[in-house]
């Protein structure tokens, strides 16, 4: 497999890059839709929890829009609290159903995401005016929210697989994730708040389109001059002709249409259109059934490019 360098220019309308903006949270409220879809299933309380799942399409909606999405973040929070206090409500009218060890194990998934959907507010409403900004971020935090994530995904699968990150202890179905960051300023790493993000989707795309029992490593590096992403899985890879097209909007690779995506297969897209908004390098290395890698580099200081594989002093143009 060798690194291709993606460098095509990306023309994104209003709409288009709205969705860029939303889509990460957009696609926990669509696993939200379907889990609370199922519980009230579970419960009889498809009617009583009907304007809620309505709810839920209207919040995706207007998100969606551009002449709303950005004006409707500041409300969210409580969207979603009534979401959640409508839930409990209505569970404690069906005492018998509720205290269910299915319904209960229902309801401990809802909360895990639920509290990703809050941490996904929380992110939109930090970097709405000033989306590409560089903040300082604990490495320590940055790692448990990433772990917290982990658990989240694994807790959503209902016992299909789970998310190990010792080797040693990898079964047939479990996924073996290997996630670091290092910077140069430990314990704090400088980095703009939509790349954490960006390698979230990155992780999440990894996940998807490798079987349980793959492994995935993912590493965020620093220094004083260039902040570096790559993340790497043993999945199915991209076909080589469409490497260099899959990062276009709504564009997913021939060979994963029968998986079922929350988000329109923009992961990638905002992976790219993120990295050169920042004056980055792009690279995508894949190989079909053996995995793919995608690597960023970000310059800290304006004009250097360089490859986060070579010294920095020596890198090629």
């Amino acid at each position: 497999m060798k690194d291709i360098e993606i460098t095509r220019p990306l023309e994104l309308d209003r709409s288009q890059t709205v969705a860029l903006d939303t889509h990460s949270f957009l696609n926990i409220l669509n696993v939200l839709n379907l889990e609370l879809s199922d519980l009230a299933e579970m419960c009889d309380l498809e009617s009583a929890l009907e304007g809620d799942i309505n709810r839920i399409f209207q919040l995706a909606d207007e998100m969606s829009n551009p002449d709303t999405a950005y004006a409707r973040i500041a409300g969210l929070d409580q969207d979603i609290a009534a979401i959640e206090r409508k839930l409990d409500e209505q569970l404690a009218t069906r005492p018998e159903a509720r205290d269910s060890a299915k319904v209960r194990e229902a309801r401990e998934n809802l909360e895990s995401i639920f509290s990703v959907l809050r941490k996904r507010v929380a992110d939109l409403q930090a970097r709405i005016d000033d989306l590409t900004s560089w903040r300082e971020f604990e490495i320590a935090r940055m790692i448990e929210d990433f772990q917290k994530v982990f658990g989240a995904i694994e807790k959503n699968s209902k016992g299909r697989f789970r998310i190990i990150d010792n080797i040693a202890a990898q079964e047939s179905q479990d996924y073996y994730v290997d996630f670091k960051v290092h910077s140069s300023e430990d314990p704090l790493i400088r980095m703009p708040a939509v790349l954490i993000d960006v390698v979230r989707d990155l992780l999440a795309n990894a996940r998807k389109y490798t079987s349980p029992g793959g492994r995935i490593n993912a590493g965020v590096w620093s220094d004083d001059s260039r902040l570096c992403i790559s993340v790497e899985d043993s999945g199915r890879g991209i076909p080589e002709d469409e490497i260099e097209s899959v990062i276009d909007y709504g564009q997913r690779a021939s060979n994963v249409q029968d998986r079922r995506t929350m988000g329109g297969g923009l992961g990638l897209t905002k992976a790219y259109f993120i990295c050169k908004q920042l004056g980055g390098r792009f690279w995508i290395r894949s190989e079909l059934d053996r995995g793919t890698r995608i690597r960023m580099m970000i310059p800290k200081i304006a004009g250097e490019v360089s490859d986060c594989s070579e010294p920095l002093d020596t890198a090629a143009d």
